[in-house]
């Protein structure tokens, strides 16, 4: 038989569970505008009935509270996650080729095509009159501006690799930060649910700090369940290896002072290239000496090393741009060399070239983007530029075989070290201005690319993430609603509470005294 006071434990516990209810609402609608907060709800259950006798079935005994629970789509985590590691990597790519863009400065007074240009048509009017001094200062004059482009190109670009290795160097000390605090949250979240309650809080920090590293690098979040209890460990791998290991981090190392790819490409290449050699840049590796796959990385610094290190393939880096510069000038100044070294100056001197390695004629060095120069003997005595084939002072011969070389096909080709062993290809054909406009071309597709599919990801990601939070977020209007239900419950089971003590009082104090 049914307690006399049964009724009051019934009523009290739809009390109590209403109350907690309006407290965890009350919670939710305080955290609204948290970043990072994930709606929580009480999971109730009825409580275990009592039997009565006869076969008469079962008499409910209220409600129970079981937990405070998350409401939350681990799918929809592993989407957005997944989505913003993409939009991390062209976010960064979408940066650097816009700098890039800005480096060419094309259409521009100033860009590399437009002083080509003003160099040639000085060339042109020298050959109009090759015995006015002038002619031949104003020609000397804008080889220096052209040569001066292509040296501010170099150093832009070097600076652009350098700063790229500054942005490495940062993102990877943020990853083992965020790496950290991951597992000293995984060692908090586990002393408390030891005890079989919920974390929902320290859980909720633990998931804005992961969804924050998925913007950085690719991860994959793994959760192992823990050996003789019910609980759930969470590793985070990168390329396979624990970078969050429940409590234990592998944290990623940073080995500065190493020499970059293009450097050690052009050591191999024949005659041997002088690209970046005056840079080091940081490489990676786990810090037990593992090996990371750089290359293979994605997220912010995936899109970092793209940039920094990539000389060719389908995701360009500055250095492919480095490269190609370095040998449209190289390749640019032999060609004029080669016609210069067969005229005459007005003394009658021959064999000087018009381009050299710093302005020296007698440097050994191969010409590039970074230390292209007049002939300094040419800018002390403009009388040596070679304007004829004879020393005649009206002989233009020469410089028309210098202004046809616009018109003649220039070949770059990328020299590099196989597993077969050395090999070569063509990267560009064609007239100097051909090659430079697809240069350009190279640069304003591979730009406009990075446009869309940043574009895209931030609009799926956005997507992604507005879903994520129709299920997890705070809506007050819904949380409004629920407290004017769990209100009227309190107070509907604050009725029946006095309707049983009232009851109570007719056993405890009324029976037995009618007539009285």
């Amino acid at each position: 038989m049914r307690s006399t006071f049964t009724g009051l434990s019934i009523a009290q516990s739809g009390l109590f569970a209403s109350q907690r209810s309006l407290d965890i609402i009350g919670h939710n609608i305080s955290n609204a505008n948290t970043k990072g907060y994930t709606r929580q709800r009480l999971d109730q259950a009825a409580a275990n009935p009592m039997s009565l006798p006869g076969g008469k079935g079962q008499m409910g005994l209220g409600t129970e509270m079981l937990k405070i629970s998350q409401v939350r789509d681990e799918l929809l985590d592993i989407q957005y996650r997944a989505q913003n590691t993409e939009l991390g990597f062209w976010e960064e790519r979408y940066n650097s080729l816009s700098r890039v863009e800005t480096v060419f400065n094309e259409p521009n007074d100033n860009g590399i095509r437009k002083v080509m240009d003003k160099f040639y048509t000085s060339l042109h009017d020298l050959s109009k009159d090759p015995s006015n001094p002038t002619a031949r200062a104003v020609a000397l004059q804008n080889g220096v501006s052209l040569a001066q482009t292509f040296n501010d190109m170099n150093t832009q670009f070097e600076k652009m690799v350098m700063d790229l290795d500054t942005e490495v160097v940062a993102t990877v000390r943020e990853i083992n930060t965020y790496a950290e605090q991951i597992a000293m949250l995984n060692d908090e979240i586990y002393r408390v649910e030891l005890s079989g309650n919920k974390a929902n809080d320290l859980r909720d920090k633990r998931n804005l700090l992961v969804d924050d590293l998925s913007k950085l690098i690719d991860i994959q979040v793994v959760e192992v369940q823990d050996e003789n209890t019910p609980y759930v460990k969470m590793n985070i791998l990168v390329q396979g290896t624990p970078l969050v290991s429940h409590k234990e981090n592998t944290f990623i190392k940073l080995n500065g002072g190493q020499l970059h790819d293009l450097t050690q490409d052009g050591k191999d290449a024949v005659p041997p290239r002088d690209n970046l050699s005056t840079l080091t840049v940081h490489n990676l590796t786990w810090d037990t000496g593992a090996p990371i796959n750089q290359e293979a990385l994605r997220g912010v610094l995936g899109g970092q090393l793209a940039q920094r290190d990539n000389i060719d393939g389908d995701v360009k880096g500055v250095p492919y741009y480095v490269r190609m510069i370095n040998e449209f000038a190289s390749e640019f100044a032999k060609a004029f060399n080669d016609v210069h070294k067969s005229g005459q100056g007005l003394q009658g001197e021959t064999g000087l070239p018009l381009f050299a390695p710093n302005g020296d004629p007698g440097s050994t060095e191969q010409i590039n983007a970074k230390n292209i120069r007049i002939n300094q003997d040419l800018i002390r005595e403009p009388g040596k530029l070679a304007v004829g084939t004879t020393s005649a002072v009206d002989d233009n011969k020469n410089v028309l075989k210098m202004i046809e070389l616009r018109e003649q096909s220039i070949t770059l080709k990328m020299e590099y070290t196989a597993a077969s062993g050395k090999a070569s290809k063509e990267m560009s054909i064609g007239k100097p201005d051909d090659v430079l406009k697809s240069l350009i071309g190279v640069v304003g597709v591979d730009a406009q690319q990075a446009f869309r599919v940043n574009e895209n990801q931030i609009t799926i990601t956005e997507s992604i993430d507005t879903y994520r939070m129709s299920v997890s977020g705070v809506h007050l209007d819904e949380e409004m609603a629920n407290m004017i239900k769990y209100q009227h419950a309190y107070n509907a089971s604050a009725r029946m509470i006095t309707t049983v003590d009232e009851m109570i009082d007719v056993i405890i104090n009324r029976m037995g005294r009618v007539g009285l």
